[in-house]
């Protein structure tokens, strides 16, 4: 069973999680992250090499999440994930442009978005700055061991 996160490091964890998905050579994990990024309705903001990047809260959500988890979590739904997200990022909020901007992201992959307004919540650094992933995914990984 998949527990909510309980700080902004699970949140970028999973974050981390769905954009080597986005990024990977294996059709079947990319294709789980578009996906789940197309049906999102409460989305997370980051950033990445200077371009905001959305993921579903569904997936941000629980604690340590993977693809295998997240397709054996039968109750995953954003309205159980939006109070644990909307207690470490704030209130969530809807802007025309953001929603634009999203739009435009997830048009970038092949099928069809949710035609619904979505709420997005942006994740900050400790600095208060918005959270950037810097590098391919490869890159990030490996900078996240050396840091260790």
């Amino acid at each position: 069973m998949l527990h909510f996160v309980e700080n902004v490091g699970q949140v970028i964890e999973n974050i981390k999680t769905l954009e080597n998905y986005l990024n990977s050579e294996v059709a079947e994990e990319r294709q789980f992250a578009i996906d789940l990024v197309k049906k999102g309705r409460s989305m997370v903001i980051y950033r990445v090499n200077g371009q905001n990047h959305f993921a579903p809260g569904r997936f941000v959500g629980y604690k340590g999440n993977t693809k295998a988890a997240h397709l054996d979590n039968e109750k995953k739904n954003a309205r159980d994930t939006a109070p644990a997200i909307q207690s470490l990022l704030g209130k969530p909020f809807t802007h025309e442009a953001i929603e634009k901007e999203f739009l435009d992201y997830a048009t970038g992959f092949k099928g069809n978005t949710l035609k619904s307004k979505r709420k997005y919540w942006r994740v900050r650094n400790d600095e208060n700055k918005y959270f950037e992933l810097n590098g391919a995914p490869a890159e990030i990984e490996e900078a996240d061991r050396e840091q260790e």
